[in-house]
């Protein structure tokens, strides 16, 4: 019971962050507008094919159709989205379901609620918007009283089982989108897996195994039979009872689908009816808690599924691990990283997590990939956190990251950056993130950044001051140092004085000094 109640704890509280498991933003809030460009820096979801990638953040939804040369938002207002930012994308072909979620104020504190799922079947010219996945609220009579009803039935293997009726956005946002050319299927915290067979017009519960049960099939069912009718409840579809109905990855292909949970990891072979349940007990997964799911095709066709799994603090632990489709066994090559994306090609598998990008070639060593900057260095990413990953079809590889989106045509030897701005089009000089929070902002190597954009000439002489309101000095960032390419350009500062120590709250003034022409911009630190 003690290890029960520590994990639920640890599911609810996580909810507080700025994105369960797909980090983004302090905030998920959509931008209000349709413009060329990244819509968010911070991309927590890649997905496409081809020269059309489709790239979610917190601030919304953006879309490739050229490969990455160049970049198009898309908002609530003009788009027909949900409220919120990115929470899962599905792309199959010119069709794309994405799903929202935002933050909301509760008696109980700030939690996440789920913004809805749109669908586009033209390649994002225009929207539909489908709604939040849930059940309908019903009301009970009985004896002259009133009341909402707190579950409805689903049949399972012919027996009326119990399922939790969820009638809220909140604690409901959708955290991963699969199609599988046929069923859309969708996973959440309050919802569990669901099913579609309509394109994501009308939804279905599926039922997962209980926590306890290492498959969930007819002959199961039958000799749970007596027990089901005892203790309905506890043998109820219940994500605050069973772990497992609480759901969070998701990858479909044909009649496979395989789910991860806060309480393992499921596979179906037969569409969503019986499955297998792997636990860190019964199997040589590190960890219960599964946030990532990838599908590796081998060289010679067959098959690894990739996992990455989070401690619950029973016992297991933080890793990735595979399950080979011809032994039937999972192997942990890769351990204490949270894992927030994987992606493969047959040859190579990646790793985004907190640290960086991982890098394997033979499933079993894994190699920390440097910095991302441009070949010039005139751009870098400031982000020690890699949120998303994607291999192409034609091998490029694109890194979404919290300060931008990093793209690699040559195995990771040198990258293009790509970066949403929030500064007007023919503004040279400018600082961002504004407001900057020092120990949060564009965290690299443990040290926030805020980042000085501005435009030199190779040989010209740059100078970088920071000033307090009361235009005293606070630091000298550089003197006189010449510039070693022409065009825009970028220096750094981690919010400390001359004296090492965090500047106060407050407006600071940022002078830019090239070839003795000065330029001014100004930034407000909030610690």
């Amino acid at each position: 019971m003690r290890v029960r109640i520590l994990l639920l704890s640890l599911l609810l509280s996580t909810t507080l962050d700025a994105q369960l498991f797909r980090p983004t933003s302090p905030s998920l809030i959509a931008a209000d507008s349709v413009y060329s460009g990244l819509i968010g820096s911070s991309v927590s979801d890649i997905s496409g094919l081809g020269d059309t990638l489709w790239l979610g953040s917190g601030h919304g939804l953006s879309a490739t159709f050229d490969g990455g040369e160049s970049f198009v938002g898309f908002s609530r207002r003009f788009s027909n989205l949900g409220q919120g930012g990115v929470s899962a994308l599905a792309v199959w072909g010119d069709t794309i379901w994405v799903a929202m979620g935002f933050d909301t104020t509760t008696a109980i504190g700030d939690l996440k609620a789920g913004g809805g799922i749109s669908r586009s079947v033209d390649a994002g010219a225009t929207w539909t918007f489908l709604g939040q996945p849930m059940d309908s609220l019903r009301m009970i009579f009985s004896d002259g009283d009133s009341s909402y009803a707190k579950y409805s039935e689903m049949v399972v293997f012919g027996q009326e089982i119990l399922a939790v009726d969820v009638v809220t956005e909140v604690q409901n946002i959708t955290y991963d989108l699969a199609f599988d050319g046929t069923r859309l299927w969708a996973t959440s915290f309050g919802g569990g897996l669901r099913v579609s067979h309509d394109l994501g017009d009308t939804w279905e519960r599926v039922m997962l195994p209980w926590d306890n049960m290492d498959r969930l099939d007819s002959l199961n069912v039958k000799m749970l039979e007596a027990d089901i009718l005892d203790d309905p409840v506890y043998y109820a579809h219940d994500p605050l009872i069973h772990f497992n109905h609480i759901a969070f990855a998701v990858k479909a292909w044909g009649d496979t689908v395989w789910v991860g949970t806060s309480g393992g990891i499921n596979r179906s072979l037969d569409g969503g009816s019986t499955w297998d349940h792997f636990t860190f007990r019964n199997s040589n997964i590190p960890g219960n808690w599964v946030i990532a799911l990838n599908r590796q095709i081998l060289v010679d066709g067959s098959e690894r599924i990739w996992a990455s799994t989070n401690s619950t603090s029973a016992g297991d632990a933080t890793g990735l691990s595979f399950f080979e489709e011809v032994t039937g066994a999972w192997r942990t090559p890769f351990l204490d990283y949270r894992i927030w994306n994987i992606a493969s090609d047959a040859n190579t598998i990646y790793a985004a997590t907190d640290q960086g990008l991982w890098k394997s070639k033979d499933a079993l060593h894994f190699i920390l990939l440097p910095k991302f900057h441009n070949e010039d260095y005139s751009e870098q990413i400031y982000s020690d956190a890699v949120y998303s990953v994607l291999v192409n079809e034609d091998g490029s590889v694109w890194v979404g990251t919290g300060d931008g989106l990093a793209v690699s045509y040559n195995d990771g030897l040198t990258w293009n950056i790509s970066k949403a701005r929030s500064h007007a089009v023919d503004d040279e000089y400018f600082a961002y993130p504004n407001p900057f929070t020092p120990r949060y902002n564009k965290v690299l190597n443990g040290e926030g950044n805020l980042i000085i954009r501005f435009q030199a000439n190779s040989g010209n002489n740059i100078s970088i001051t920071i000033y307090d309101f009361a235009m005293h000095r606070v630091r000298e960032l550089i003197s006189d140092s010449p510039a070693t390419l022409s065009g825009p350009q970028e220096r750094t500062w981690n919010g400390r004085n001359e004296a090492g120590y965090y500047v106060a709250n407050g407006t600071y003034f940022i002078q830019i000094e090239i070839a003795s022409e000065i330029h001014w911009t100004k930034v407000m630190v909030i610690n």
